[in-house]
């Protein structure tokens, strides 16, 4: 099977009275005369700003990211043609577009989102806010995004430890969807090699659950949707204290 390996969940917690984390995923396998690379979009989006706010950001965002590909890569990718524009400017442009609509349409709510966007054996990241990307090696975890956080940014140009920021509340956000500043969202580029998995989740999760409790349930489970179920239950074995989502893709 040329086709990736998935697996994705999402949970409440035990604090919040509801989910306000949204989950897409788009996933085209071909097998046919003409060679046609598999591709996968997988998004989360963690939303903020109270309940019904949030809830519409979130589920906005990863709605109106998946549709703007869909018209702008998609097709092309499904006719053997290239992209209009280059990978970077299309998943810029579709975070900016789904900004555009929640300010817009829900005014006083925002999110953050994580993307990966695989075709292949490359990934193509687009994150604005705290949702975090990974690739989880047999022996580490290797985080890929940069949280756009208070607390990252004072470590980043005070060259302050995470012990000295320990009293500064991590969940304080420079950037997100929603939110009226000029979004400047953060792209990155990776290969997927065949003897690592690519971790999207959000704070949920990588704030309650350690790095070595997550090597070992990844690299445990028998399928990454089992992984997904075991990370799920041990974040809110820890608390769960915010909603929790995470993907995990392989080749």
């Amino acid at each position: 099977m040329s086709g990736l390996r998935f697996g994705w969940a999402t949970d409440p917690g035990l604090v919040r009275p509801s989910n306000e984390d949204a989950i897409l995923i788009m996933h085209v396998v071909y097998e046919g005369s003409r060679g046609l690379l598999p591709l996968g979009l997988f998004l989360i989006a963690d939303g903020m700003g109270g309940h019904r706010g949030g809830e519409q950001a979130s589920d906005l965002a990863v709605r109106e990211i998946a549709r703007y590909l869909t018209t702008r890569l998609l097709i092309s990718h499904l006719a053997h043609r290239g992209p209009d524009h280059p990978i970077k400017e299309l998943l810029e442009e579709a975070l900016q577009a789904a900004n555009a609509q929640i300010l817009q349409t829900v005014p006083g709510g925002g999110t953050t989102v994580v993307g990966a966007l695989v075709i292949g054996e490359s990934v193509h990241l687009i994150h604005v806010g705290d949702s975090r990307a990974y690739l989880v090696w047999p022996d580490r975890l290797e985080q890929l995004t940069e949280d756009h956080s208070l607390v990252q940014r004072m470590m980043a140009l005070q060259g302050l430890s995470e012990e000295q920021v320990a009293e500064v509340p991590r969940h304080v956000l420079y950037q997100a969807l929603g939110h009226p500043s000029r979004l400047n969202p953060s792209y990155r580029r990776v290969s997927l090699p065949r003897d690592a998995w690519l971790m999207l989740c959000t704070d949920g999760l990588w704030g309650e659950v350690s790095e070595d409790q997550i090597l070992q349930i990844v690299w445990e489970s028998a399928s990454p949707q089992e992984a997904c179920n075991r990370l799920i239950q041990q974040a809110k074995a820890a608390g769960g204290h915010d909603n929790i989502s995470v993907i995990l893709v392989g080749r």
